[in-house]
């Protein structure tokens, strides 16, 4: 009975903490995942060029773009977004990203970056690498202040249009306590509205179970890693679609 007891005080205290089992998986979300995939499917199957590449990862942020906007119009949002251009807290976060996005942010870098700025980044990247090496998440976060995004230039997103599906489902409702948490060195979250990072989360589940099914490389990627990696090898867009294993997972 003791024994039991415990047990029962156990799973009690898991639940409180935030380890209770996960809720159903919501239909809606699952048709945007089937449909995502369905469409992965259907560029790839088109052909292995580097233009199709590029079109699966588009096709997962043209779509996210689109849900999120409709999202914020007709829902009746008792509280606005605090987020505002120039607002860069959340560019401090370490980003993970599928690999059709890190070879359009790849890909959109060879095209608008000049050789300085591409030098620059590639710097930035290795330093971020080496700061980040060996350390827990936990011990990461407690020098966010030291490690924005590679990305990140005079509080501006580099690669805007092609920035990942999580970036466009960060936000906040409460910028100042996105600043406290910056400056604390932690990774408390704010109020937030959970139904975006569910949309842009279904879009990367379909993206990644599309790619598996053609034989793509698929799985979550560190953005500075997968951009090193990027740029490590010659055509990664052509390789990536034959099936080659471009980025470290």
């Amino acid at each position: 009975m003791k024994k039991s007891a415990a047990k029962k005080k156990k799973r009690s205290k898991k639940q409180a903490t935030g380890g209770a089992p996960r809720r159903p998986a919501d239909p809606a979300y699952e048709a945007i995942s089937r449909r995502e995939k369905e469409t992965v499917v259907e560029i790839i199957a088109g052909g292995q060029t580097a233009d199709k590449a590029l079109e699966v990862g588009l096709s997962a942020l043209v779509w996210a773009d689109h849900g999120l906007a409709r999202f914020d119009l007709e829902s009746d949002l008792p509280r606005p977004l605090a987020c505002s251009e120039g607002c860069d807290h959340c560019c401090f976060n370490q980003v993970e990203l599928t690999p059709p996005e890190a070879l359009g942010i790849g890909h959109f870098v060879e095209r608008h970056f000049c050789p300085e700025e591409r030098a620059g980044l590639l710097a930035r990247i290795r330093m971020a690498l080496d700061a980040k090496a060996g350390k827990s998440q936990r011990e990461i976060a407690k020098i966010r202040l030291e490690l924005p995004c590679p990305l990140l230039q005079a509080a501006r997103c580099s690669v805007y249009p092609v920035r990942p599906l999580v970036c466009r489902a960060m936000h906040s409702l409460d910028a100042g306590q996105c600043q406290s948490s910056l400056q604390a060195g932690d990774l408390t979250s704010g109020a937030y509205y959970s139904q975006r990072h569910e949309l842009v989360q279904a879009i990367a589940r379909g993206l990644q179970a599309g790619s598996r099914a053609m034989g793509c490389q698929s799985g979550s990627l560190d953005l500075a890693r997968a951009l090193l990696d990027y740029f490590q090898q010659p055509d990664p867009l052509v390789r990536w679609l034959r099936g080659d294993k471009v980025f470290s997972l």
